[in-house]
């Protein structure tokens, strides 16, 4: 069983995700008033969990490595529920197994990492002294059908808002895992061919959202013509 999976992002009329290189508003507001939309629409979805890509956590929060003296796995990898502080959950995945916390929550929700079984003994203690619970998505990290199944059986996960960026979005597109889509749209243009999308996949599958459909759900002019759409996920056969 799956958490029903909503990914919510904001992106440009154009698609892109770079805030630095949109246009500005029209109306003379500061693009920070009108990105703050985007996190208040968020919290109308109501989920109980929220995510972040490995990228998008690092770069807002933790930026450090941590530095690994013994690389040694555990022979029976089980996930580790430490005690939660919050109703909410934030989840990442992290493959590489070597994000430094410098805390157990973002914006206050317990943290819980979603890592290869190939994670060493070493960084696992670390995180459970850090209060910091985590799960395992096979040898690679990357196994997203077992993660979303872990988070819901072992920490009762029943819906989650996958906020993004676009690798992590592509992935979850890729992987038939995304139920909604919740777009707020920018009222501004990036323009550039080599700025990042709302799906970014990185593989071989050459149409990753093929057999997958969607139906308008509903569309909201919220204010300062920012417009937010919600589609439905229906998934056929992939051919």
């Amino acid at each position: 069983m799956y958490p029903q999976i909503i990914c919510h992002i904001m992106g440009s009329v154009d698609g892109r995700l770079l805030t630095d290189r949109w246009t500005e508003p029209f109306d003379g507001k500061s693009k920070g008033e009108l990105l703050g939309i985007y996190a208040a629409v968020g919290r109308r979805l109501n989920t109980d969990a929220w995510m972040f890509g490995k990228n998008t956590l690092c770069e807002g929060f933790f930026p450090k490595k941590f530095h690994i003296r013994d690389t040694t796995p555990l022979a029976r990898p089980v996930p580790y529920v430490a005690g939660r502080t919050s109703p909410r959950l934030f989840a990442v995945v992290d493959p590489e197994a070597d994000i430094l916390y410098e805390s157990s929550a973002v914006r206050g929700d317990s943290i819980v990492t979603i890592l290869p079984e190939t994670a060493s003994a070493f960084y696992l203690e670390y995180l459970q002294k850090r209060g910091i619970s985590y799960l395992f998505a096979g040898t690679k990290g990357n196994n997203l059908h077992a993660a979303m199944q872990t988070l819901s059986e072992t920490f009762g996960v029943e819906s989650l808002s996958l906020q993004g960026g676009g690798i992590i979005d592509g992935a979850f597109l890729q992987a038939g895992l995304t139920d909604e889509l919740s777009l707020v749209v920018y009222p501004g243009i990036d323009g550039s061919a080599s700025s990042p999308s709302i799906f970014e996949y990185i593989g071989k599958e050459q149409a990753p959202a093929r057999g997958q459909s969607l139906e308008l759900l509903s569309a909201e002019t919220v204010q300062d013509g920012v417009v937010w759409l919600r589609y439905r996920f229906h998934k056929g056969e992939r051919i």
